[in-house]
């Protein structure tokens, strides 16, 4: 049975993927205890916003190249702006 070697992810693209969910859990904690300690809702647009113009900035100063052959940092920053714009939708869409 022949293994495709392109359907595994390299070491660069695990650490990509790692800062991303961990930043997505500590936004989503981080929302959840002041939603419970103020008892109103709080969106995690401007730290979404925030975490895509650090990535880039990394990026930038690593000079990464985008569209690269693993993930690097202008995907996070994709992912990230990509989030922030479907949290403010819902947010519209709700409130």
């Amino acid at each position: 049975m022949r293994r495709n070697s392109t359907a595994r992810l390299d070491p660069s693209s695990v650490r990509t993927l790692a800062r991303f969910t961990l930043f997505l859990g500590f936004a989503g904690l981080w929302c959840a205890v002041v939603h419970l300690i103020t008892a109103r809702p709080v969106t995690p647009v401007p730290m979404l916003v925030t975490a895509a113009g650090v990535a880039a900035g990394f990026a930038a100063a690593n000079r990464e190249r985008p569209g690269a052959g693993s993930l690097n940092r202008w995907d996070e920053t994709a992912g990230f702006l990509g989030l922030a714009g479907l949290a403010n939708a819902l947010v519209r869409a709700v409130g």
